[in-house]
């Protein structure tokens, strides 16, 4: 592989696991949002009710509680816009980037309550609590947090210089700033790589079963399938006939058979050739699929030779049936012939209150075929133990 294959397989990785974690951040926000709400409404309460004797103190926490409900308007929108968009089977851009976009107001909020609490304390907690939370909840790539945590840590030490005179506090709060910073970093990157990787594996196991159930499908095919036509075979015709006859049997229900042969097929490859041979069967098949009802059975028995099972049909309906297949096959054209397909059809039927096996209704199927032909081809016959007609 090419370094420029490897970088396209890489970067198709990358975007899929994008987009996979576009739509995960999307419905975790639309829990956590509320979650937070929550919290936002606890502070608004805690802080809400706080007096305190000094103007400084009471001024804070009254900020904090503003703040709270400031943000807890922001969650709830958010909670609200995240499930509507996670619900679109196609995202709209506001839905790629509202994840970042959320991530960005809550650093930008903590900072805003870091520098309030600076009136009353040191900490630098909100900020801290902010960034692990945003690394921990929601998935963001490796360089997008570092750009996004490092700009908030900056903006956050630069603030904080107007908050004390004293340089070691200052300090103090950016150093402790910046572990939290990393901190955020470095279990943002853990959880996205393991992200990624559980990611690819599940495409990677999904695409194998997607492969694995083509193949079962294509060995059943060519188990049960006749490849030229598409029809069933005659192994699977036969293991499908039984049971439609037992349930006969079961019901006290008709049941009807038709064998169908193409007239002077040998003539028709001799003359034009195998492919042409070929497409005359197809186009037969196909005009037998397609005149047929969902419960009955088509195949190809062998050669020129064809099968159709109906059940509950008696021998009267079978035969109108045989009938209007035979005038419609006469009536496909294949250009490549140039004279009309025509075909001599048998039908042989049995009651349910019949002991009789597949096998005697094949060869009364049979018999009556070969009688068509022989009374000069291209025309139907019904079994003489099941009634008598032709055309």
């Amino acid at each position: 592989m090419t370094i420029r294959e490897t970088w396209r397989r890489w970067a198709d990785e990358d975007r899929q696991v994008q987009d996979s974690a576009v739509r995960r951040n999307l419905q975790v926000l639309s829990l956590a949002a509320w979650v937070l709400v929550a919290l936002n409404a606890v502070h608004i309460a805690v802080f809400g009710l706080l007096t305190f004797d000094e103007p400084v103190r009471d001024g804070w926490a009254r900020q904090i509680a503003t703040a709270h409900g400031a943000m807890a308007v922001v969650m709830a929108l958010t909670g609200w816009l995240a499930r509507r968009l996670h619900a679109r089977p196609v995202l709209p851009i506001v839905g790629r980037i509202l994840p970042l976009a959320v991530s960005a107001v809550v650093l930008a909020w903590a900072i805003v309550l870091t520098v309030m609490d600076q009136a009353v304390s040191s900490s630098v907690n909100p900020y801290v609590n902010a960034a692990v939370g945003v690394a921990i909840v929601l998935l963001l790539r490796p360089s997008t947090m570092v750009g996004l945590m490092g700009m908030a840590w900056v903006a956050l030490a630069w603030v904080l210089g107007g908050t004390t005179d004293d340089p070691a506090v200052l300090a103090t709060n950016r150093m402790n700033a910046a572990s939290a910073t990393a901190l955020a970093i470095l279990v943002s990157i853990l959880f996205w790589r393991h992200y990624a990787r559980t990611e690819l594996l599940q495409r990677a196991l999904a695409e194998s079963n997607r492969q694995l159930e083509a193949q079962r499908a294509e060995l059943e095919a060519l188990a049960t399938r006749d490849p030229l036509t598409g029809l069933l075979n005659r192994r699977e015709f036969v293991r499908q006939a039984e049971h439609e006859l037992a349930r006969a049997r079961r019901l006290g229900a008709p049941l009807s058979l038709i064998m169908l042969d193409l007239d002077h097929f040998k003539t028709i490859n001799d003359r034009h050739g195998h492919a042409v041979g070929d497409e005359v069967l197809r186009q037969t098949a196909r005009h037998m699929a397609g005149s047929t009802r969902q419960t009955d059975r088509v195949a190809r028995f062998g050669g020129e030779e064809f099968v159709l099972l109906l059940p509950d049909t008696s021998a009267e309906q079978a035969w109108h049936l045989a009938d209007k297949l035979r005038e419609g096959l006469a009536r496909v054209c294949i250009p490549t012939l140039g004279v009309p397909v025509t075909a001599s059809l048998g039908v042989a039927s049995v009651l349910g209150t019949e002991s009789v096996t597949l096998e005697a209704v094949l060869h009364r199927a049979d018999q009556a075929m070969y009688e068509a032909k022989r009374s000069g081809r291209n025309r139907t016959v019904v079994a003489a133990d099941a009634g008598t007609g032709a055309a």
